[in-house]
């Protein structure tokens, strides 16, 4: 197995293999390298030959470290006259704005239009789920008072959720609920027609993930209650999802197919 990051703050300048899947991920977390870090992770379990590049929006203005990260990381804009077997969008921290006073939103529905011709199978995660779903007309989430937030099972998939939106199962217009539930909403949503999976877990997450944003949150002041399913009587964390992170991601690179999407 062979994964060659070829942009980003992870990459390694390892040669891509000639059949490799070709991966776009839009990355969007505030902890870029440790987002890469992540889905790269998942990815490898699937043994599977990978070129993966990383991006952001060229619109949204980057409160951190902004020449590095644009040193290190094409802008969409630099990327649509390219084809990718495979996409992923992370989550970002951005679940209680409105879409519209998110400073790359013109951007993002652009780009949600472009995949579709560019991308043979899209996966969008946690935020990037959210918008997806409202944009692709799928379904219609809400914002909650109260973070989703902890390890949760719905129809045997367990992932961790750290969320302040929910997709009713009953707002699902079109494609197929896989998983959910009415506590937590649609955890995974696909559809066919759109060649899209939606996901509002973070499948990707370490174990340790979660217990560092509760400590991080906990520092800050906030009062949040500890993460649900989570931790054991010693407050250790406890990786209940591994499992079904290598079969959910392998079951999802099965789907691409090198040179299926038409280069019109």
């Amino acid at each position: 197995m062979t994964i060659a990051i070829t942009t980003g703050f992870t990459r390694n300048h390892i040669t891509p293999t000639p059949h490799a899947l070709r991966i776009l991920v839009l990355n969007l977390m505030p902890t870029r390298a440790v987002t890469e870090q992540q889905i790269v992770a998942a990815l490898a379990t699937t043994g599977t030959d990978l070129t993966i590049t990383f991006a952001v929006p060229g619109t949204h203005h980057i409160r951190n470290h902004a020449a590095a990260v644009h040193a290190a990381y094409p802008t969409l804009d630099e990327l649509t006259d390219q084809y990718f077997d495979g996409l992923i969008v992370t989550g970002a921290a951005i679940d209680r704005l409105a879409f519209n006073d998110i400073d790359f939103w013109p951007e993002f529905q652009r780009f949600i239009a472009w995949r579709r011709s560019h991308v043979n199978h899209s996966l969008f995660l946690c935020w990037g789920a959210y918008a997806a779903l409202h944009l692709d007309n799928v379904a219609d989430g809400h914002q909650v008072t109260h973070k989703i937030y902890g390890v949760y099972t719905t129809n045997g998939i367990t992932m961790p959720h750290s969320r302040y939106f929910t997709i009713p199962t009953n707002s699902v217009r079109t494609g197929k609920v896989v998983a959910g539930d009415d506590r937590i909403g649609a955890t995974i949503v696909t559809n066919t027609a759109l060649r899209s999976t939606y996901v509002t877990g973070h499948l990707e997450y370490w174990t340790g993930t979660l217990a560092s944003e509760f400590h991080r949150d906990r520092h800050r002041g906030l009062r949040i209650a500890p993460p649900a399913h989570y931790f054991d009587p010693n407050l250790r964390p406890v990786n209940s999802w591994r499992n079904d992170t290598t079969k959910f991601y392998r079951q999802w690179l099965q789907q691409l197919t090198p040179q299926e999407v038409a280069h019109d």
